[in-house]
Order: C-alpha cells, then sequence, then structure tokens
C-alpha cells in the first residue's frame, strides 16, 4: 500500500511540473509560418543536393557502360 502512494505522489507531482512548465514556457511568441518556410527551404535544399547527386550518377553510370560499336555489331548481324 505504501509503494501505492509513493507511486502516486510522485506521478502528480511530475504532472505538476509538466504542466508549469508548459504554461511559463508560452512567454516566448513563436511564428510558426517562419519556422515552416525555414524547414520548407532547408528540405528543399537537401532534396535538390540528392537529386543532383543521383542524377550525376546515373549520367557517369550511363556514359560509362554505353554500348560501343554498335554500327559494326549492326553490320555484322545484318550480313549473316
Amino acid at each position: 500500500m505504501r509503494n501505492n502512494s509513493i507511486l502516486v505522489v510522485s506521478v502528480a507531482a511530475l504532472t505538476i511540473l509538466s504542466t508549469v512548465g508548459i504554461v511559463y514556457a508560452q512567454e516566448e511568441v513563436v511564428n510558426r509560418s517562419a519556422l515552416a518556410w525555414g524547414l520548407f527551404y532547408k528540405m528543399m535544399t537537401a532534396a535538390f543536393i540528392v537529386g543532383a547527386i543521383v542524377q550525376g550518377t546515373l549520367v557517369y553510370i550511363i556514359f560509362k557502360f554505353k554500348e560501343k560499336k554498335v554500327k559494326a555489331r549492326a553490320e555484322i548481324s545484318s550480313s549473316r
């Protein structure tokens, strides 16, 4: 019984402390629109960087492994 009462008192104290912290944290005015646009610009910058890396990798792979001497191969296959 004593353990339950200690648990209830500690939970109540933590709840009160967190509530008081939330109430007094509201003194600072937060411009959510500015935060949202800032996050948008950061994410768009990251997206453009990742897109450029992926596109560059694809171009490199395509040019590295492209088929060489396609005309000579077509002449050999058509003469058979």
